[in-house]
């Protein structure tokens, strides 16, 4: 059966031969560096092998520049990827979470205002799905405080909100090219910055890491023809039933390697940074035309962010409660729709992240609420047109 991918970006036969011709070139990394750090308004940029180690690195360099030797802590929203608390243990530093409004999925305003600032290094942001956190209040609280800000764009290249782009707030943006992405070679990061201080410590750090290995390299483009041959739908209904591939999962893990990106791989997210535009363009038509028909459904919570253009890498919705939520994903797959429970547990129900927190970080009432009824639907290209009306439909029948 024909099975519509839960993410992705589809890479047809040209583009990624162009891509790969690109890469053995000398320009890719120069072209995307550039690209992103002309698009998030920042001046400088750093590519990474994992957008993971993107951002241990520049907690690492944040760490370096702090002249205050108590200031270890860093925020994260109490609903997010787990890579995010990994990272920063990774880092050396310390987690602390703020927790989410269930209606935007950013940081609680309240929450995040009532911290003890003294012993907090960074603020960081999230922007799920490629929807904008409340970009503007977060720096503003950053700046009131005295604290860093990393405005972690991983799931948003191409969001904007209030005209600025989401990864351009604060002190360091960070950009992802997973294989769920906006933009993708499978694998590496971008930090992008104007930051002197914080600039001459990344440019240190990243003086030092060892380049992505030549066979690492050759692997992972061969594991990119795959995923460009098996994300239309006709083939990833076979591909997704495959067992070992670890679809869906998310692992909590600090063991990763800190490197370069390879010099290969960025031509093909610099071919496709060329085409964000039309990639999100496309996602927003997508996640209008979703919305639309989600709005018409009781029992539907839609997530909002005033004042914002989302970059949809998935679109999110909350029902009622985790009971609705096994029916209505059990439902869409058995029509042959990738629909998610995403992150399966708030940050402060994760064993690994728990065990690090202080007694006052362990109930997260909004990110619970999230965690146990969100739910995530495809917004990419190969998505059929008629996708809202038949998720339309399921809903009704599931929720009504």
């Amino acid at each position: 059966m024909a099975f519509v991918a839960p993410a992705g970006t589809p890479i047809s036969p040209l583009t990624f031969a162009v891509s790969l011709a690109r890469g053995f070139g000398s320009s890719a990394e120069t072209t995307l560096g550039e690209g992103l750090a002309a698009h998030a308004k920042h001046r400088r940029y750093w590519l990474m092998s994992t957008g993971r180690a993107a951002m241990v690195l520049a907690l690492q360099a944040m760490r370096d520049i702090n002249k205050d030797a108590k200031k270890v802590e860093v925020i994260v929203p109490a609903y997010t990827c787990y890579s995010v608390p990994a990272a920063v243990s990774k880092a050396g530093l310390k987690p602390r979470l703020c927790d989410v409004d269930a209606v935007t999925l950013s940081m609680d305003p309240e929450a995040l205002r009532k911290f003890d600032f003294s012993r907090v290094l960074a603020i960081v942001t999230a922007n799920l799905y490629g929807i904008p956190n409340d970009l503007q209040l977060i720096e503003a609280i950053a700046r009131e405080n005295g604290v860093l800000m990393l405005d972690d764009s991983a799931q948003a290249l191409g969001a904007i909100q209030a005209g600025r782009p989401v990864g351009g707030f604060g002190d360091v943006g960070l950009y992802s090219f997973d294989k769920g992405k906006n933009i993708t070679s499978l694998e590496g990061g971008a930090l992008v910055a104007t930051h002197a201080e914080l600039a001459a410590a990344l440019d240190r750090r990243h003086a030092q890491l060892p380049p992505s290995s030549v066979a690492h390299t050759a692997t992972t483009i061969v594991k990119l023809a795959a995923y460009a041959t098996l994300l239309p739908p006709t083939m990833y209904g076979v591909v997704r039933k495959l067992p070992g591939l670890g679809l869906g999962r998310t692992p909590y893990d600090e063991t990763y390697p800190l490197q370069k990106y390879s010099s290969t791989l960025a031509g093909f997210a610099a071919t496709l940074l060329g085409k964000l535009p039309q990639l999100t363009r496309g996602r927003r038509e997508q996640a209008d035309a979703m919305t639309k028909e989600l709005s018409t459904i009781s029992g539907v919570q839609l997530i909002s962010s005033p004042n914002s253009q989302g970059a949809y890498a998935r679109l999110p919705f909350l029902v009622s409660d985790a009971s609705r939520r096994a029916t209505v994903l059990e439902k869409l797959e058995a029509a042959g729709i990738g629909a998610t429970a995403s992150y399966p547990n708030a940050l402060c129900d994760v064993p690994e992240v728990a065990a690090k927190l202080p007694e006052s970080d362990r109930n997260m009432l909004g990110a619970r609420r999230v965690a146990a009824s969100i739910v995530t639907l495809p917004t990419h290209a190969y998505c059929p047109p008629d996708l809202p009306t038949r998720v339309g439909q399921i809903l009704r029948s599931s929720l009504q």
